[in-house]
């Protein structure tokens, strides 16, 4: 709370100055993410405001709808896993966000589309170990950047939560948390 009175203080305004709040959903770390959420639920109610929310995929993806190819979106989901999802240059969903072993997204139809996103290296590898070639958004597109949330929301139509509905906004989890996995894991060895 102390860094978002800082940046109102930064930018001359006051919590009352806010029209509407922008939030990325994840997926992504699970404990950050209730975090976020719960902060931003609240201001929004506090002030009567209402929230817009994005996934990170697309944040990832935002980027690379210059290029005018489909974008694949994936993220390091840890464990073996990634956070994925394949979208029009106009971010227009071709395959929804979902988690899979890296070794899956060869069932996904790629020709010509861009990768990019934290998970892009290890989609290279399995790719290559294919023999299939592919192309990489640069490294510096590959990190979502919160600023991208404003340009979402621009090109995006969503949902907005406000007052009552605001309990509706929950975060996108595609997995259990990984201590939920590995707790499974121990009771099925």
């Amino acid at each position: 709370m102390p860094a978002i009175d800082s940046a109102l203080k930064v930018c001359g305004k006051s919590p009352q100055d806010l029209v509407e709040l922008l939030v990325c959903i994840g997926p992504g770390s699970f404990t950050g993410l209730r975090i976020g959420l719960a902060t931003v639920k609240g201001i929004a109610y506090g002030l009567g405001i209402p929230v817009k929310a994005y996934n990170s995929l697309q944040l990832s993806a935002l980027p690379c709808t210059i290029s005018g190819k489909n974008i694949l979106s994936v993220i390091d989901a840890r464990m073996k896993e990634l956070y994925a999802a394949l979208y029009q240059s106009d971010l227009g969903i071709i395959q929804a966000p979902k988690v899979l072993a890296p070794i899956d997204i060869l069932q996904w139809d790629l020709k010509d589309a861009i990768i990019t996103g934290s998970g892009a290296e290890i989609i290279r590898k399995v790719l290559e170990a294919e023999g299939i070639k592919a192309e990489y958004a640069p490294d510096y597109f590959c990190t979502p950047r919160a600023e991208g949330l404003f340009s979402l929301a621009a090109m995006l139509p969503t949902l907005g939560y406000e007052g009552e509905t605001l309990s509706d906004l929950e975060p996108l989890y595609l997995r259990e948390s990984t201590a939920q996995v590995k707790r499974q894991q121990k009771l099925s060895s």
